[in-house]
C-alpha cells in the first residue's frame, strides 16, 4: 500500500473514532433543521416551497468547505459539473443535468446561466473569479428561460454576495500551507452613517506551480486578488438603493498539460504519414509521454501564462409601490480581459524531421487576447394580491467582445497564424410569472420572449514568424450578422400535502441562442450561422421534512427533450472543428438531497444524481472527405455527461473545550467516468460519424475527498477566533480531468496533489 493511502487510512480512523465518541455523548440533544431562503424566483421564498429543483449553500458551508468561486461547485449537487478547460483554469466547462459547451472561446454561449447577484456573466472566459463575501450559491436546475433568460438551458448558478449590516464588525483570515501557499482575506462592515451603509472585502492569495517545469516557469502557479465594496443607501422608507463594485485579477501559469499518447481519433503518427515508421516523430515523442499525473513537464521555453481581470459596477433601485406591491431596477456594467500563452502539446520539441528533405512538427503553442464588456437593464415589478403573486419584467442587454490569437500548430505544416474574431450581441426580453394559491394547492404559470441580435467579424491569415506581420490571407476579414428569437414558457403544479411535504410538476421551455463559429477559415461555414438549440423539460419532485424537523429529503425525476441540438463537429479533412444544429436528444435520470442532524452538533448532506443520455438524431459526415451527411445517432454517446454524482458532506463537533468547539468537517464528491466530446461507440459501425470514439475520447471517474478540523469560537477578548487545519485530496487521488484530441496525439490535465494547509479566522 502506497504511503499517501496509508496516511489517509490512519486520519481516517483517528477521526472515525473521535466522531464515535463526540456521537455517543451528543445523540438526545439534537437540534432541528434551519429554515432556507432563496430567491430563485425573483423573490424570498422557503426553498422546500419552491417547486424547482434548487441546491442553496450558505455561507458558513461555503467557508468551511473552501468554496470561493465557481470552480469549487463540482459534484456538491447532484449532475452538476465542473471543469476548468484543458490548460486553461480561468475559463469554466459547466454542465447541469448533461447541458454543457466545452467550447471556450466568446463566440459561444454557455448552457448553464452563470449570475453574480442575478447579473449574468456573459462567458466562459473569466468566468472563474474569487467571490468576495458570498451569502449563498443557489444552484437551479432545469431550464430557467422564463426567470433568467436565453442561455439557461441546463440551468443557473447564482451566487449571492452578502449586504452591508450597518453595524461596525467583521472577520480577517490569513492561512498557510504547501506549495507556498498563502490567502488573506478581509471583510468588514462599516457602521451606518446617515442614509449609507457600507462594507469592504478583499482577498489576496499566492501559491507555487505544483509541477515542475525544466524549460520554464513552474505550472500551476497562482497569483490573484479580489476585492468588493457595496453601499447601501435608505433614501426612505420606500426608496432603497444599493451599488458594489466588484473587482478581481489573476496572473496564473497554466494548468499542467502532457502528452498522454502518440495516437488520437485520426490513428497513430506512422499511419497518419504514409506508413513511416522509421524515426522522428516516435522516437523523440515517446520519452514525454506519459500517462500519470506529473512531477515535472518541460515546454518548449517560450513564454507561457493565464491572465484575466474583471470589473463591474452594479445599480439596484428598490421601490415599495404600495403594502403589496415593488419595482426594482437592476444596472450592471461588467468589463473583463482574458490572455494566455500555452504549449499544449506536452513537449519542448518545436519540430520533428520525419525525411531528410521535409519537416512536420509536433509543436502546438499558441496565445489569445481577449477583451469583452457587457450591460444590462432589467425591470422588475413584484406584487401580491391575497393568493395572487407576481413578478413581470422587461430586460435589456448588450455585450462585445474582440478575440486576438497568434497559433504555430505545425502538425500539418501549418505555420505561424493569426486568428482575430469580434462578436457583439443586443438582446432584449419581457417576462412575466405568477402563482396563484387555492387551498393546499399552488398553480404557477410563466412566459418570456426573447429576440437577440448577433453578429460579429473574423479575419484569419499567415504571418512572418509567430506574432508576427501579416504575410498573406487564410480567410479576408469578413463580417456577419443575424437574429434569433424565442419564447420560453413554464407551468408547474404544487401540492401541499401537509405542513412538511410538497409534491410538484413542472414543464418548463428552455433557449440557448444561435450564433457564428467565428475561429473558422471556410467562409462558407464562418457566416453561416448555427440555430438556437430548444428543449421542453418535464420534472416531478417532492420536498419533505421529517423528524421533527431534523430531517429532509427533496427528490425528483426529470425528463429533457433538446432539438436543434448544438453540437461541436470536424470539417472533414481538416482539423477544424464548428459549432451545428446536429439533431434532437433525450437527458433524463433522477436527483436527491438529503439533510439530517444526527445528534446535537452533528449533521450529514448527501446527494445523488444519476443521468442517462439518448441521441434521437445526430446527424454528421465522416472525417473523410465525400462522405454524405448520415443519422449517427444510435452510434453516439454525449460529452461531459456522466452517468452518477455523489457527494457526502459531514460536519460534526467532535469535542467541547474549555477554548471552544472542535469540529470535523469531510466533503467527498464521486463523479462517474465521461467523454471529452460527443464519441462514437465504435468507428466500425455502419453509421459511424466524424472522429472521436469512446475509450480514447473519454476520462475515467472520479473522487475527491477534502477534510477540516477547527476550533472554534475561541475567546479574543471581545471577539472570537476559529484555527483550522486542512487537508484538500486526503487520499492524493491523480486522475486525468481532462484533455484534446489533436488527430494524432492526445493530451491530459490532472487532479491537483494533496494539499495540507493551515489557518485562523478572526471575527470582531
Amino acid at each position: 500500500m502506497n504511503s499517501s493511502k496509508t496516511c489517509a487510512y490512519a486520519v481516517a480512523l483517528v477521526l472515525s473514532a473521535a466522531a464515535s465518541h463526540a456521537w455517543a455523548e451528543a445523540a438526545d440533544k439534537a437540534d432541528t433543521l434551519e429554515e432556507v431562503i432563496i430567491t430563485a424566483q425573483k423573490r424570498a421564498q422557503n426553498l422546500q416551497d419552491v417547486p424547482l429543483s434548487v441546491t442553496a449553500i450558505g455561507a458558513e458551508q461555503l467557508e468551511v468547505r473552501g468554496i470561493e468561486s465557481l470552480s469549487g461547485l463540482n459534484g456538491v449537487a447532484p449532475n452538476v459539473l465542473f471543469r476548468a478547460n484543458p490548460g486553461a483554469k480561468l475559463i469554466s466547462t459547466v454542465g447541469i443535468r448533461g447541458s454543457v459547451t466545452g467550447q471556450p472561446a466568446i463566440w459561444v454561449d454557455p448552457a448553464v446561466g452563470l449570475y453574480l447577484n442575478g447579473i449574468y456573466l456573459g462567458k466562459s472566459q473569466g468566468a472563474v473569479f474569487d467571490v468576495v463575501d458570498i451569502q449563498r450559491v443557489e444552484v437551479l436546475r432545469g431550464p430557467q428561460g422564463t426567470l433568467f433568460g436565453r442561455n439557461t438551458e441546463g440551468g443557473a448558478i447564482n451566487f449571492i454576495t452578502r449586504a452591508p449590516s450597518g453595524e461596525l464588525g467583521g472577520k480577517a483570515s490569513v492561512e498557510f500551507g504547501e506549495y507556498g501557499r498563502s490567502v488573506a482575506r478581509l471583510m468588514v462592515d462599516l457602521p451606518k452613517m446617515g442614509i449609507a451603509s457600507a462594507s469592504i472585502g478583499v482577498r489576496k492569495e499566492k501559491q507555487d506551480g505544483w509541477v515542475r517545469n525544466l524549460s520554464g516557469p513552474d505550472m500551476g502557479a497562482i497569483d490573484s486578488e479580489a476585492a468588493r465594496i457595496a453601499v447601501d443607501f435608505d433614501v426612505s422608507d420606500a426608496l432603497k438603493i444599493g451599488y458594489s463594485f466588484d473587482y478581481s485579477k489573476q496572473d496564473n501559469t497554466p494548468t499542467p498539460s502532457t502528452l498522454f499518447a502518440v495516437s488520437g481519433w485520426g490513428g497513430t503518427f506512422p499511419s497518419v504519414f504514409g506508413g513511416f515508421v522509421g524515426g522522428g516523430i516516435q522516437r523523440a515523442a515517446l520519452p514525454y509521454v506519459t500517462t500519470k499525473r506529473p512531477s515535472t513537464v518541460s515546454t518548449n521555453g517560450g513564454p507561457i501564462w493565464e491572465r484575466g481581470k474583471s470589473s463591474a459596477h452594479s445599480l439596484t433601485v428598490d421601490y415599495q409601490l404600495s403594502e403589496n406591491q415593488s419595482l426594482k431596477y437592476i444596472f450592471a456594467d461588467r468589463k473583463m480581459s482574458y490572455s494566455d500563452s500555452q504549449d499544449i502539446d506536452g513537449m519542448p520539441l518545436n519540430s520533428i524531421a520525419l525525411t531528410p528533405t521535409f519537416n512536420w512538427g509536433m509543436s502546438a503553442y499558441y496565445n489569445r487576447y481577449t477583451d469583452y464588456q457587457q450591460r444590462s437593464h432589467e425591470l422588475q415589478w413584484n406584487g401580491s394580491a391575497g393568493d395572487f403573486k407576481w413578478v413581470a419584467g422587461l430586460y435589456h442587454f448588450t455585450d462585445d467582445g474582440e478575440t486576438n490569437g497568434a497559433q504555430l500548430f505545425t502538425l500539418f505544416g501549418q505555420g505561424p497564424q493569426r486568428s482575430n474574431y469580434a462578436v457583439d450581441t443586443t438582446a432584449k426580453a419581457a417576462f412575466a410569472q405568477a402563482d396563484y394559491t387555492i387551498d393546499r394547492w399552488t398553480l404557477t404559470a410563466g412566459i418570456r420572449t426573447t429576440k437577440e441580435d448577433r453578429g460579429g467579424w473574423t479575419h484569419r491569415y499567415n504571418t512572418a514568424g509567430f506574432g508576427g506581420a501579416r504575410t498573406t490571407d487564410i480567410l479576408p476579414f469578413t463580417s456577419y450578422d443575424d437574429s434569433f428569437s424565442g419564447t420560453t414558457p413554464m407551468a408547474s403544479i404544487s401540492l401541499k400535502m401537509n405542513e412538511d411535504t410538497n409534491i410538484y410538476l413542472r414543464v418548463a421551455k428552455g433557449f440557448k441562442s444561435g450564433g457564428f463559429s467565428a475561429e473558422l477559415a471556410i467562409p462558407a461555414v464562418a457566416t453561416t450561422p448555427y440555430q438556437p438549440q430548444t428543449s421542453l423539460s418535464k420534472e416531478l419532485g417532492i420536498k419533505t421534512t421529517f423528524l421533527g424537523g431534523r430531517a429532509r429529503l427533496n427528490a425528483a425525476f426529470f425528463h429533457n427533450n433538446v432539438k436543434n441540438l448544438q453540437i461541436t463537429q470536424l470539417i472533414p479533412a481538416t482539423t477544424q472543428s464548428y459549432l451545428t444544429n446536429a439533431g434532437e436528444a433525450v437527458y433524463k435520470g433522477f436527483e436527491a438531497e438529503a439533510q439530517l442532524v444526527i445528534a446535537d452538533g452533528w449533521r450529514v448532506q448527501a446527494s445523488y444524481g444519476y443521468l442517462s443520455t439518448d441521441f434521437r438524431k445526430y446527424l454528421d459526415n465522416s472525417f473523410r472527405p465525400g462522405r454524405p451527411i448520415i443519422d449517427t445517432a444510435s452510434n453516439r454517446l454525449a460529452a461531459y455527461a456522466p452517468r452518477n454524482t455523489v457527494n457526502l458532506n459531514l460536519d460534526g463537533r467532535l469535542f467541547q473545550t474549555k477554548l471552544g468547539a472542535i469540529r470535523l468537517i469531510a466533503d467527498y464528491t464521486f463523479t462517474s467516468a465521461m467523454n471529452l466530446y460527443t464519441v462514437n461507440k465504435t468507428l466500425a459501425a455502419p453509421n459511424a460519424g466524424g472522429s472521436y470514439v469512446v475509450g480514447t475520447d473519454s476520462v475515467p471517474s472520479t473522487r475527491m475527498l477534502n477534510a477540516r478540523l477547527i476550533l472554534s469560537d475561541v475567546a479574543v477578548g471581545d471577539a472570537t477566533a476559529d484555527f483550522f487545519v486542512a487537508v484538500r485530496n486526503v487520499t492524493d487521488e491523480s486522475r486525468q480531468l481532462q484533455g484534446i484530441d489533436f488527430s494524432m496525439f492526445r493530451n491530459a490535465t490532472w487532479q491537483e496533489p494533496r494539499m495540507f494547509s493551515a489557518g485562523v479566522t478572526y471575527k470582531f
